[in-house]
């Protein structure tokens, strides 16, 4: 699971899309909360979305999962100017 603080005027479904189509490993990406309020800051937003992450040929390693964490961590602050929460 990861959370994102985004501008609040970023739109949860493109930050889904852009995570989606992160990683090859990356499965599936559902929004689970979006929390507006003082603890992210005034025009900014929290968006929580859970990612699964699965090989079609092996299971993940460690270090396959600290790639992909790295790459969408990274897409999100490109794309969004989005900081993990």
């Amino acid at each position: 699971d990861f959370a994102f603080v985004v501008s609040a005027d970023v739109a949860a479904g493109d930050l889904v899309a852009a995570l989606r189509a992160g990683h090859e490993f990356v499965e599936d990406v559902r929004v689970f909360d979006v929390y507006e309020g003082p603890q992210v800051g005034e025009g900014r937003k929290s968006i929580a979305v859970n990612v699964v992450m699965r090989a079609p040929d092996r299971t993940l390693s460690a270090e396959d999962v600290l790639g992909v964490r790295t790459a969408l961590i990274g897409i999100a602050g490109s794309e969004f100017a989005a900081a993990l929460r």
